[in-house]
């Protein structure tokens, strides 16, 4: 018998090139997180802590608490069982609409299962209501703060009357908490503060969608009933947690920055998201999470899947029929090519300010609608986001540098390998001043390099590799063109930046001029290719000469112009 799906993330049947079906931090993986799942390879040959103490200590330290009240499992999903078999629940209670596995995990352990459903008129909010459902005979509560598919919480006033009313039923109350980081709020809707003064709550985290690592499996409990505690170790296999979840999660618990750029981008994201699908007549539910639950009549997610983006349908939750769909908060590009898409299936206009928005009424796939302005100032706005996320803070002398290069090339790792001289910007920046020329090694970076500003301080662009002398005394010689380009260069009686984007051979002739005594004021040196390249740069690093040189083989024409532009915009302003 083939399972039905009965969570997003249907990836592996369905042909996706944009997936909001799945709930998890849009940033992606923290980058140190994915370093330290590199290194756990060297320690697979051992066997896994089976106490996953260091990770323990770890969560603790973040959150404030004792590691004893900490049990780790193999996601959230292997810990809801677990907890009931350890209070050998009979009855289950759920307040529908709500996660799948909870229902799962109900069944896989023989109880019964009854369900207080929650109204569309109050939102599909938690109530008062839910209080009379909490009786003698229930034998464990699920509730989520936030809610999903929905992303309702529950007021603090309320769940701690919930608290109190399971506790004097007998009734143990598991809060999955897995959202409430993405609330912004997360001081106001986590029982983290109070959990020790109620036994019976167990609340469950994970590490799933926060930190973007669904694949990698890790999720925790916190409860003060040692009993408890113990009685779910008791049911959890051996080593349930591999090296690689162990790591992961230890680095992961340090990455604050990381958390609080990402919950202060969704929060901000999913305001501006929900406004806009209200703009195209769909209808949007509150929400405090990273995703937003909407109804519409039309069949959004079969339509949006031959678009290539996947949504959750909600039809199969308990408490929701056919129209409900539920969408993740992604990144501003990604939502603006939903909204689109939206737009188009759905055939209406975005209404702003009571006047039809004049933007095309088609928008091809994969295409968002920016004025061209709009461009430049929207994706170094995306850059300075994502070094921010990754974990990387750029020297201020350096980064308008280096984010111009990673604009150019749309390639993060030249944070982590471009090497500048002591000063070097600055130097550049006073060397152009002075009227120094630029001498490049293509046509395409002369093209690309800004005249208009160089020449303002009596400066001028050169690139003598296309002459027609250069290569007939090149052949001549038996040598290259870009040696002769570089001695050409040398007769330049003025300053001379090099920025060679292509040849490594000219930054082997460069090297060798300045062993023999000529001086150049600076040298770019961002070749690429396979060789001799990062050996050439290498020659250059060893020099006294001021530079900005990009190690690896990675660069290119385009990252000398950049760089040179970013020097000279610089200037400009």
């Amino acid at each position: 018998m083939v399972q039905q799906n009965i969570h997003g993330g249907d990836i592996y049947r369905n042909q996706v090139s944009l997936d909001f079906s799945v709930n998890v931090n849009p940033f992606g993986m923290p980058q140190r997180v994915r370093e330290a799942l590199e290194a756990a390879v060297a320690w697979c040959e051992r066997y896994p802590d089976i106490r996953s103490e260091a990770l323990r200590d770890a969560i603790a330290g973040e959150k404030g608490i004792a590691p004893e009240d900490i049990v780790c499992g193999n996601g959230a999903s292997e810990l809801f069982p677990a907890i009931l078999r350890a209070v050998h629940a009979k009855k289950v209670l759920l307040a529908v609409p709500s996660f799948y596995g909870y229902e799962h995990a109900a069944k896989s352990v023989g109880a019964e299962i009854c369900c207080h459903e929650l109204l569309e008129a109050d939102g599909y909010a938690v109530t008062e209501r839910f209080l009379t459902a909490i009786g003698e005979d229930v034998d464990a509560v699920f509730l989520a703060v936030p809610n999903n598919p929905v992303g309702t919480v529950v007021e603090p006033e309320l769940l701690e009357k919930i608290a109190e009313r399971c506790q004097k039923n007998g009734v143990t109350l598991i809060l999955d908490e897995c959202f409430v980081t993405f609330t912004g709020e997360e001081e106001r809707y986590s029982f983290l503060k109070k959990y020790r003064n109620y036994p019976g709550v167990v609340i469950v985290r994970a590490f799933t969608k926060l930190y973007a690592m669904p694949g990698v499996r890790l999720g925790y409990l916190v409860c003060r009933d040692i009993a408890l505690t113990e009685a779910v170790r008791g049911d959890l296999p051996e080593w349930n947690l591999s090296v690689f979840a162990q790591q992961a999660g230890c680095v992961a618990c340090g990455q604050r920055a990381y958390v609080k750029h990402s919950v202060t981008f969704v929060c901000r994201e999913r305001d501006w998201l929900r406004e806009q699908l209200l703009k195209i007549g769909i209808t949007v539910f509150a929400s405090n999470a990273n995703f937003l639950m909407i109804k519409d009549g039309r069949p959004l997610a079969k339509e949006l899947l031959k678009k290539g983006i996947l949504i959750r349908d909600c039809s199969n939750y308990r408490g929701l029929s056919g129209g409900y769909y539920r969408i993740a908060v992604r990144r501003r590009e990604e939502n603006e090519r939903l909204l689109a898409a939206l737009v188009q299936v759905t055939g209406s206009s975005v209404v702003e300010n009571g006047k039809e928005d004049k933007k095309p009424a088609a928008v091809p796939d994969g295409i968002e609608y920016v004025m061209p302005q709009e461009i430049e100032k929207r994706s170094f706005s995306i850059i300075e986001e994502e070094l921010q996320l990754r974990g990387i803070t750029l020297p201020v002398e350096e980064a308008m540098v280096t984010k111009r290069v990673i604009h150019t090339s749309a390639d993060f790792s030249y944070a982590q390998t471009m090497t500048y001289s002591t000063g070097a910007v600055e130097t550049a920046k006073w060397l152009i001043t002075e009227g120094a020329d630029i001498v490049t090694d293509t046509n395409m970076a002369l093209s690309g390099i800004n005249k208009r500003v160089l020449a303002r301080y009596g400066g001028s662009v050169h690139c003598f590799m296309a002459d027609e002398d250069v290569a007939r005394e090149a052949k001549e010689r038996g040598v290259t063109r870009a040696t002769v380009s570089m001695e050409r260069a040398a007769k330049i009686e003025k300053p001379v930046i090099f920025a060679i984007g292509n040849a490594p051979t000219a930054l082997i002739q460069l090297y060798g001029m300045i062993e023999e005594g000529y001086r150049p004021a600076f040298i770019i040196g961002v070749p690429v290719g396979f060789v001799n390249v990062e050996a050439a740069k290498e020659l250059i690093l060893q020099t006294k000469i001021p530079h900005i040189v990009n190690r690896g083989r990675k660069g290119g024409s385009n990252v000398a112009a950049a760089i040179c532009n970013a020097i000279l915009y610089e200037l400009g302003r």
